[in-house]
């Protein structure tokens, strides 16, 4: 492999790093250093910015936005990452996302793929759209290690903001890699509050921090997940079972690439594979979702029902059905404008185990549409639903 960045040799040399004072010259890029107060507690996250030469603002332009390895910080990774986008001419952000994820950093709990640490790296990307005329189609994400970690688990909570990620020997299950017993150990108990079994918090806390929880999610993202064969930091085993959740879903997106080497990154291919990847324009008509959080996936909204549970939603439109699955959600709203629905209406069939509110929006004018199972209300634009629980799937028609 071309390119190849080892693992180890890079965590032996986090403390020479540059400071923050000082950032390498790298022909064809302009670095900057800068602080973005995150969207959830306020915090302001230090990033490192690069503007390629010759940018134009009247110009659509690739963003990159690379990140960290477990045990490092936002710095690390400057030289390679802001080389290869300056060779490309693309814009690059380094977001920190509450640093490593070690025993030695005191918020450790706040790192590992919190909720915060993912909302940092969303902060840096709304950033990088608002101040640069960004191409929507050629957002990307990359990472290694821990930062694989983190680009499969936000791809998977935000599919819909990257056009395509490349993730190198990615952790992608953390109660799996605990079980293994090697030095991480302890840092993944103070990034996640303790060993498992601990509590049910605890427990919670491996799952939502694992992107094998979220796979189906990204279905509709190009992504490239490689992994070393001879790995024996993060066995390439766990990325297969990341990668056989997929299984169910054929028209997935996701490479999985075992490559002949250990716990290391090429970075040269990753690049050059983001470099190919564009962002379909179409609107997915088929979503199986899976969340932690109360929050949106394309068209669709979730909340969840409450604390330490999953939320899932299976929605697929084909022609003129719309198929509606829930579990653990009190609410879900389907904003249906992009969606091609038929000119007379369409069928509607629901399950859900609880109470469920269904909201949805974008519906055509002159909507007509009764239900025996299920109380309908208009709210403004919105048609709202009140459905009970039940086992199994109820049908209405919704015509217009």
């Amino acid at each position: 492999m071309t390119g190849v960045l080892t693992i180890a040799a890079v965590a032996a040399s986090i403390m020479s790093a540059v400071s923050a004072a000082e950032l390498p010259e790298i022909e064809g890029i302009r670095l900057r250093q800068l602080r973005i107060p995150s969207s959830v507690d306020g915090a302001e996250q230090p990033v490192v910015i690069g503007i390629p030469e010759g940018y134009d603002p009247a110009t659509q332009t690739p963003l990159l936005i690379g990140l960290h390895t477990w045990s490092a910080d936002y710095l690390q990774r400057v030289e390679a990452y802001a080389t290869q986008a300056a060779r490309r001419g693309w814009l690059v952000v380094l977001p920190n996302f509450r640093g490593p994820n070690c025993t030695t950093n005191p918020n450790a709990f706040e790192a590992g793929g919190s909720i915060l640490a993912q909302h940092d790296i969303v902060d840096a990307r709304q950033y990088m759209v608002e101040s640069f005329n960004v191409d929507p189609a050629r957002v990307y994400i990359t990472g290694d290690s821990g930062g694989g970690h983190m680009t499969m688990l936000m791809c998977a909570k935000y599919p819909d903001l990257f056009s395509a990620a490349a993730a190198w020997v990615a952790v992608t299950d953390l109660r799996e890699w605990w079980e293994l017993g090697n030095t991480y150990r302890p840092h993944i108990e103070a990034v996640c509050g303790g060993a498992p079994g601990d509590s049910a918090q605890v427990d919670f806390e491996y799952l939502r921090r694992s992107p094998r929880t979220f796979m189906t999610n990204l279905a509709h993202t190009r992504v490239l997940l490689a992994h070393g064969d001879r790995d024996f930091t993060i066995p390439v085993e766990q990325a297969w079972r990341s990668f056989r959740v997929l299984g169910d879903l054929p028209a997935h997106h996701t490479i999985f690439q075992v490559f002949s080497g250990g716990h290391e990154a090429d970075h040269e291919a990753a690049f050059a594979w983001l470099s190919s990847q564009v962002a379909p324009p179409q609107t997915p008509t088929e979503l199986h979702l899976v969340t932690d959080e109360s929050k949106s996936y394309y068209w669709a909204e979730l909340e969840v029902a409450g604390e330490l549970m999953l939320g899932k939603a299976d929605l697929v439109f084909s022609r003129d059905t719309l198929s509606v699955a829930t579990e653990n959600l009190s609410g879900l709203s389907l904003h249906l404008r992009d969606l091609p629905l038929p000119e007379d209406g369409v069928f509607l069939t629901v399950r859900s185990d609880r109470d469920l509110a269904l909201r949805l929006t974008g519906l055509p004018a002159g909507l007509n549409a009764q239900c025996p199972w299920a109380s309908i209300a208009a709210d403004g634009d919105a048609l709202v639903l009140t459905v009970g629980p039940a086992e199994e799937a109820r049908t209405l028609r919704l015509s217009w």
